[in-house]
């Protein structure tokens, strides 16, 4: 059932995508993460490979590797684009991805995962561990007091002429999203049984939860036009490493 409404949710997850603010959270996603050439990123819940796209065109002389939980996400991600060969997409769950992976990542990035993890503290732990000396997370995830209806009417307001047309005739499709979001958000309220999940939720907690997982999370800033929350994160340097 978890991958079934995922592979559902990828024939109208690109909808999503391209709403005004979901681009301009990507816009700070990459801002933070401020990659260069040589080093290796992992995109932890890849989905449809739009944030991907972003560092191809901002860095293409990275090493990516893109994970996630659904093949359906993952066959529009490798199809949208003629990718650098440095790019590899795996259909794999997180923990899994960093456990096997003994080269570690300079940079890691998730896009609206952690309110999906089953057991986020575990997993970010696990991503912490997984960074290399000087590594950095950059994390993006909704509020608890999520409304949709601000992001639409967002986007409606920052369309024009035809543009706008095209985005009135599309609400049926982010109304189906929506739909199936709901369905997403009791599917991960019933696996998550793991301790401190509702943490996920709130700032405070997001921040307690990087803690306890060995990061050093930096002030937790508004994107998603205030919908969701941007956290960045530094791999705390054991004293031994200084």
């Amino acid at each position: 059932m978890p991958k079934l409404l995922w592979n559902l949710y990828a024939l109208c997850y690109d909808a999503v995508t391209r709403l005004l603010p979901y681009q301009e959270m990507l816009d700070q996603v990459v801002a933070a993460l401020e990659v260069a050439p040589g080093m290796r990123v992992l995109d932890a819940g890849c989905g449809t490979g739009v944030l991907a796209e972003r560092l191809a065109k901002a860095c293409p002389d990275i090493e990516l590797v893109g994970v996630d939980l659904s093949s359906s996400m993952l066959a529009r991600a490798r199809a949208r684009r003629a990718w650098p060969a440095s790019f590899t997409f795996v259909e794999r769950d997180i923990d899994s991805s960093l456990a096997a992976d003994a080269a570690g990542f300079d940079r890691l990035a998730s896009v609206n995962v952690i309110w999906t993890l089953p057991d986020p503290q575990g997993t970010l732990a696990h991503m912490t561990a997984g960074l290399r000396p000087g590594g950095r997370m950059v994390h993006t995830t909704p509020r608890f007091s999520f409304r949709a209806h601000v992001i639409v009417w967002r986007h409606l307001r920052g369309q024009k002429g035809w543009a706008l047309a095209r985005a009135l005739l599309g609400l049926p499709v982010l109304l189906f999203a929506g739909l199936l979001n709901l369905l997403l958000v009791a599917q991960s309220a019933l696996l998550a049984r793991a301790p401190r999940a509702r943490q996920r939720w709130h700032e405070d907690g997001l921040v307690a939860l990087l803690r306890q997982a060995g990061a050093e999370p930096r002030p937790v800033r508004p994107c998603y036009a205030g919908q969701g929350y941007l956290i960045v994160a530094d791999r705390r340097t054991p004293p031994q490493e200084k």
